[in-house]
């Protein structure tokens, strides 16, 4: 695993970032890790009571998947700081070049694939357009077993 320390030629501060200006790396980091808690308790929430209410937790787990998945395929079992620390060291990254990079190109420069490794794909590199079209067919499946469930 990597560590996801500060970088030394990273400033401790965001100076002309668009979300975190004037905040330190440190602080950044805290917000997100406590946010990125408490949607996971949300996210568990809703997966626990989707059988009462489908309609719910199916929208309120894809505005959190929306927010987080682009980070992780598997944010929400994630360690949240570690998490955050990886979402930091992005924003720094955006800090420093100063521009709206994607999270996409930002890991396609920080991690270099092994040779032998970079035909397999993990399920944290699917692709959002992947999530989305897994995401409607369970959303679809959902609503022919409640058209089935109506129709006897």
């Amino acid at each position: 695993m990597k560590d996801h320390q500060q970088p030394p030629d990273q400033p401790e501060t965001f100076i002309s970032h668009p979300e975190h200006a004037g905040k330190s790396v440190d602080e950044v980091r805290r917000e997100l890790a406590y946010q990125i808690e408490g949607d996971q308790r949300q996210h568990r929430l809703a997966m626990d009571g989707a059988e009462e209410a489908e309609h719910d937790a199916l929208a309120s787990v894809m505005i959190l998947e929306r927010r987080w998945g682009q980070y992780s395929f598997d944010w929400a079992d994630q360690d949240a700081g570690e998490l955050a620390a990886r979402i930091v060291a992005f924003e720094q990254q955006r800090e420093q070049r100063q521009e709206m990079i994607s999270w996409s190109e930002y890991r396609a420069s920080v991690e270099a694939p092994d040779e032998h490794l970079s035909e397999i794909r993990t399920s944290s590199e699917l692709s959002t357009t992947m999530k989305g079209v897994s995401l409607l067919v369970v959303v679809l499946l959902i609503l022919l077993i409640l058209v089935v469930v109506a129709l006897l």
